[in-house]
């Protein structure tokens, strides 16, 4: 029985290998990490944009904050839109809080190009709910839903959690594909221990999907400066901390361009040939 409600809630497998050239050129996994994650993301993903790597049309995957912005990528939103959601202090247990926030920037779409996961509350799995299966506004509420901060979401009658429970990332769980781009806000130099101790996870999702599927991955985490706006986990959903890790994102973004040769070489094949 479990298994047909997972298969209803729009649970995704492993992906299995493929020839390269049959898979899809880029997706990309976005971690958790509140409105600090967010703002980090979305910093990496316009610098790129504007480098010539977009991700519009691509497969992605989000957990938690990164859900969100796997579904603002979807529906054409910018991180200006997502600034002008209402703050919501921590914590807040009220009821569906999170799928109204959401519904101010997402309405009712969906999208088969999302994946966002979460917890099930009375298993304790991990699913991936589909945004083709349903609303993006009920998906990314679910994946966001962190315990003792916010209420758990219900999709399908089931109660849902932050799917960062399991996993900030979920990297083993993104589409197959022949380029995978990790973002992991909350990794590395992060909450110290804590942090290093997330970037070993990562690094075995990262590994099982790579032999899973052959592509390549690149990761991008915070830096020292970064890391250093949030000293403690409720710093990151401090919006005014939140927002000023975009500028620093964009920096950090630019300079991996200029020096991480993989990075600038799947941007330089994501642009069109010259006339």
């Amino acid at each position: 029985m479990s298994r047909q409600v997972d298969a209803m809630l729009g649970a995704v497998s492993l992906p299995v290998a493929a020839p390269s050239a049959e898979l899809p050129r880029v997706t990309a996994a976005f971690g958790g990490g509140g409105p600090f994650g967010i703002a980090y993301a979305f910093g990496v993903i316009d610098t790129l944009a504007e480098a010539g790597l977009s991700l519009e049309g691509a497969q992605l995957l989000g957990t938690s904050a990164g859900s969100w912005v796997a579904a603002a990528i979807a529906t054409g939103k910018s991180f200006a839109e997502l600034c002008e959601l209402p703050h919501v202090r921590v914590p807040n247990l009220r009821a569906g809080l999170l799928q109204s926030v959401a519904r101010e920037l997402l309405g009712d779409k969906r999208s088969p190009l999302i994946r966002a996961s979460a917890v099930r509350m009375s298993t304790g799995r991990r699913v991936l709910l589909s945004g083709e299966t349903h609303c993006l506004a009920d998906i990314v509420a679910a994946s966001s839903s962190v315990p003792w901060l916010f209420a758990p979401t219900q999709i399908m009658g089931r109660r849902c959690i932050d799917g960062g429970v399991r996993s900030m990332v979920s990297a083993d769980q993104a589409p197959a594909a022949q380029h995978l781009l990790v973002i992991a806000p909350i990794a590395g130099p992060m909450f110290g221990r804590a942090g290093r101790a997330m970037e070993a996870l990562l690094t075995r999702e990262i590994g099982r999907w790579e032999r899973a599927t052959g592509g390549q991955v690149n990761l991008i985490r915070p830096n020292r400066a970064i890391a250093g706006i949030a000293r403690h986990p409720l710093d990151l959903f401090d919006k005014e901390l939140a927002t000023s890790a975009y500028p620093l994102a964009c920096a950090q973004t630019r300079q991996l361009i200029d020096t991480r040769a993989a990075l600038a070489d799947l941007i330089a094949g994501s642009l069109p040939a010259a006339a």
